[in-house]
């Protein structure tokens, strides 16, 4: 069965899998058009996966700081310290944010964790607000800080936003027992939104593109973002700073394609950048991902009309502006016109690695700051496969998740693998039903994946599954129908 979209722009994971639905657990629906994939599939032509030509970058090298200011109370400093170690965050990035004192009625410092036994209190201590990378961690400490707790481990859940097969998004609680370091981690590039404080900013899809906000009590629309293409980039903020948005709109006859950001109420609206309209092909420009401290933005420039039957999708090259100047840099360009586009996969959480599925049957780990590179092999156990992609870096950026497939829309088979991000062989942990196959969608703890079921023969009527698995393979679980816009969770 052979299928074919022609759109304006293009969409990244399939739409497929008909599976049947599955009860959710506190579901929020609210009316909506359907959302495609970002990129249309048809089984017509096979994006070239011959390898982008190498790239040099202006970015600095930066230091890893490793001292605490003298001027902190020990809690303080062992709160920070704990942070530090947990996240794999340097010191210096860690900002107090309020410290209030507390006595805790035992010694597990106001965190029940399932199975853990507490001494007996009181235990005098405090509970300390802390701000990192534009989110913000709560730990609990004793007198002295020798004991540091952090908060979200009684408090891991999470929420996703996911399309349904009727055209709808929902706010979804499913039950997805997290380990002991909770930092989800979801590097991907074409973002569909991100979340902050409950609420989550995605794009959807429907007559005409658009975004919107959706939290517990519903969906409202985001009608400052007008003619959004498809990736939609959040900054959380920081101290006395607003969270921030980002998107590229589509190019039309009369209107290059723009770069705009804003704060989450559309307030603060600019222009970043436009695209010049004599690009051959037509290009738009694309927003990926915000720097840490939100002064930096990173965004692709994609070519408009690809088409093909395309298993992984992914941005064709990488650029980042600062937002105050405007002054752009060129980190990986793009290659030659008989090259492979859009198989850039992700950025690493500490922003210094990128990870692609440009050249034939390998994936690539390309250090921003130094230039160099790396390749992971594919694993033995999937044999016959075509393409990898769809690979996504664990919290620590220390491993890397990918997906393989056939490649073949009437026989489709896929594979998840795992392997460290400083190259060599790879493993497969799991291996899909026939007729379909896995994309990554990111890591919700350094043991737990979260990935998205395709099943491309279904077309058109097809649903995704959304699954949980070990980064060892075990306990795959589905927890929702639908197709993944964001996650919720409660940073």
């Amino acid at each position: 069965m052979k299928m074919f979209f022609a759109l304006l722009f293009v969409f990244a994971f399939l739409m497929a899998a008909c599976a049947p639905g599955i009860p959710d657990t506190g579901p929020t629906t609210v009316p909506t058009a359907v959302a495609p994939s970002p990129y249309p599939t048809s089984a017509a032509t096979a994006v070239p996966t011959s390898t982008i030509a190498p790239t040099q970058t202006t970015t600095p090298v930066l230091p890893t700081p490793t001292r605490l200011p003298v001027d902190l109370s020990p809690a303080q400093r062992g709160a920070i310290q704990a942070l530090s170690a947990k996240y794999n965050i340097p010191v210096d990035q860690i900002h107090l944010i309020k410290t209030e004192a507390m006595t805790w009625p035992t010694g597990c410092l106001g965190i029940v964790i399932p199975g853990v036994m507490c001494t007996k209190g009181p235990v005098d201590g405090f509970s300390m607000t802390l701000e990192a990378n534009g989110q913000q961690f709560e730990y609990h400490t004793n007198q002295d800080g020798t004991s540091a707790i952090d908060a979200a481990q009684q408090l891991a859940t999470i929420r996703l936003v996911v399309l349904s097969s009727d055209g709808s998004l929902r706010l979804l609680t499913p039950n997805i027992p997290l380990g002991p370091t909770y930092n989800p981690a979801f590097n991907g590039f074409l973002p569909y939104g991100g979340a902050v404080a409950g609420t989550a900013y995605v794009l959807d899809f429907s007559q005409k593109t658009q975004a919107q906000a959706i939290d517990v009590n519903g969906a409202r629309g985001l009608d400052f973002i007008k003619n959004p293409n498809y990736g939609l980039a959040l900054w959380r903020g920081g101290p006395n700073v607003q969270p921030r948005l980002a998107w590229g709109t589509q190019p039309t006859s009369d209107t290059p394609s723009a770069l705009l950001a804003s704060g989450l109420d559309g307030s603060q609206l600019e222009t970043l950048l436009t695209q010049a309209g004599d690009s051959n092909p037509p290009l738009q420009l694309v927003a990926e991902a915000w720097s840490a401290d939100g002064k930096t933005l990173y965004f692709s420039k994609e070519p408009v009309g690809i088409g093909g039957y395309i298993l992984f999708a992914g941005a064709s090259n990488l650029y980042q502006i600062d937002v105050t100047t405007k002054l752009v840099t060129e980190l990986i360009p793009q290659g030659a016109a008989s090259g492979p586009v859009i198989c850039l996969d992700a950025l690493s959480e500490d922003f210094r690695l990128v990870a692609d599925h440009c050249a034939s049957q390998t994936i690539t780990i390309r250090n921003l700051r130094d230039g160099t590179s790396v390749t992971i092999q594919p694993p033995a156990e999937a044999a016959g496969f075509r393409f990898m992609g769809s690979a996504r870096f664990s919290p620590d950026g220390k491993q890397v998740a990918f997906g393989l497939g056939k490649g073949d829309p009437n026989a489709e088979q896929g594979w998840l693998a795992i392997a460290d991000s400083a190259g060599g062989a790879s493993k497969v942990i799991l291996a899909s039903p026939a007729g379909v196959y896995y994309t990554v969608l990111g890591w919700l703890d350094d043991q737990t994946l979260l990935v998205q079921s395709s099943e491309p023969k279904c077309s058109p009527n097809c649903l995704n599954g959304l699954w949980t698995v070990g980064i060892d393979g075990s306990a795959p679980v589905k927890v929702a129908d639908g197709s993944f816009l964001a996650v919720i969770d409660n940073r």
